[in-house]
């Protein structure tokens, strides 16, 4: 064991995915001398070669985000006012924002209690004459039941987006999610199944709908240099404040530091949080990010078989907790669990007795529209309409699956279910 392990939280989250690599690349670049391939640069183009290659799609079009992705594939569908998108509760703001800001309407449909992914026999009765597409979400990893979607999408003539944020190498009937669709996008943000700090990629195998989305992606601007640098510094700061984060709590105060003079960018913004444009949405994918995810590339299939792995470790020590609901996958599924997700009674006594206990687990999604601080109005939800998704959301606590996860972690996890 790492002599800096003791020092260590257990975390569902902090950024988990970063190596010593990872940092070194970052590096490089805010070196003075590499300051001028900060944005600008060829890696983009290898990036997306390489998503090709790992998807099978015909195109891979990179973007500084998942979102500026999906904002893309929404216009260049020619979205516009008035259409109504349908997309399951329990999920990100991230999704009604860009669907309001193509004008249009998100129509929230309820999940399945045990997968967290919509519900098809629900979808139907929220289509209408103004219906264009159907969002698909495979939650935390965890594929929905996408054969009996694209039933429906067929009858009525719907476009269907995957929503693989999540689920980057999770399957579904022996097929990549993410090639099922009209469309997918990806995120590499810093807590999915590689991270390149920010980032996201489109998918798709017709060939009209990639040119558009390659031109559209090609009119837009770099994130400024400033918020570049600043996206930089993450992976070397974080990956160094959790090695010392119980030493003396110097890492806690780095952190406490940062985030108090805003060193580092927040996974969301404060527009984002009030349905509003960041100023630097949408926006293309760094050259220097860029390079941080062609190296998390190499490790995909290495992070996703430890996640399999962790995430047996947790079905055997709690399953025999009555106390304690387990996620569940169909048959035709490869989950490849982002997060270990189980549904407990006492959710918030749960997490204040981890913390104290160095365990840092998830909250999320903690309401049917994450986070929490946002307004479930003006993101288009009603209270009272999806009351799975709802019941769901006060009871999930996510447990970590990530590569720093080990056997002795899901000990000490589970032993404070199992007192």
């Amino acid at each position: 064991m790492s002599i800096f392990k003791r020092f260590q939280p257990i975390a569902a989250a902090f950024a988990p995915n970063y190596t010593f690599w990872d940092c070194l690349i970052a590096g490089k670049y805010l070196l003075p001398w590499n300051w001028d391939k900060l944005q600008k640069g060829k890696n983009y183009r290898r990036l997306e070669r390489k998503f090709c290659g790992y998807m099978g799609s015909r195109w891979a079009v990179s973007f500084d985000s998942g979102r500026s992705g999906f904002y893309a594939i929404l216009k260049c569908l020619q979205i516009k006012d008035y259409d109504e998108i349908i997309l399951q509760a329990f999920t990100t703001v991230a999704l009604p924002n860009i669907i309001q800001w193509c004008g249009a309407k998100p129509v929230f449909v309820d999940i399945k209690e045990k997968t967290l992914n919509i519900d098809p026999s629900k979808i139907e009765k929220k289509i209408t004459k103004k219906t264009k597409a159907i969002i698909v979400q495979h939650t935390f990893g965890n594929p929905a039941e996408i054969d009996e979607i694209i039933k429906i999408a067929k009858k009525h003539n719907l476009y269907i987006i995957e929503d693989c944020a999540h689920s980057l190498g999770a399957e579904y009937q022996g097929k990549k999610t993410g090639t099922f669709g009209d469309a997918a996008f990806f995120s590499l943000g810093r807590d999915k199944v590689i991270s390149s700090v920010a980032g996201g990629v489109v998918v798709t195998n017709n060939n009209e709908l990639g040119e558009k989305i390659k031109q559209f992606r090609d009119q837009m601007p770099y994130p400024k240099k400033s918020l570049v640098f600043r996206q930089l510094l993450h992976p070397i700061i974080t990956f160094k404040a959790l090695r010392v984060y119980y030493f003396f709590n110097i890492g806690k105060m780095m952190m406490f530091v940062v985030n108090k003079f805003k060193i580092l960018p927040k996974a969301y913004t404060k527009e984002e949080k009030s349905n509003q444009k960041s100023e630097n949405f949408p926006a293309k994918m760094p050259n220097s990010l860029a390079r941080i995810a062609l190296h998390q590339m190499k490790l995909i299939n290495k992070f996703n078989n430890h996640r399999i792995v962790i995430a047996n470790y947790y079905k055997r020590d709690l399953k025999n907790n009555l106390k304690i609901n387990l996620p569940g996958s169909t048959l035709e599924t490869k989950n490849i669990f982002l997060w270990y997700t189980i549904f407990v009674e006492n959710k918030k006594e749960i997490l204040k007795k981890a913390q104290k206990n160095h365990i840092i687990l998830g909250d999320w999604f903690p309401q049917v529209v994450g986070p929490a601080e946002i307004n479930l109005v003006k993101s288009g939800y009603k209270t009272g309409d999806c009351p799975i998704a709802e019941k769901v959301s006060s009871r999930c606590v996510n447990l970590p699956t990530h590569h720093k996860i080990d056997n002795k972690d899901v000990e000490k996890i589970t032993s404070l279910f199992n007192e």
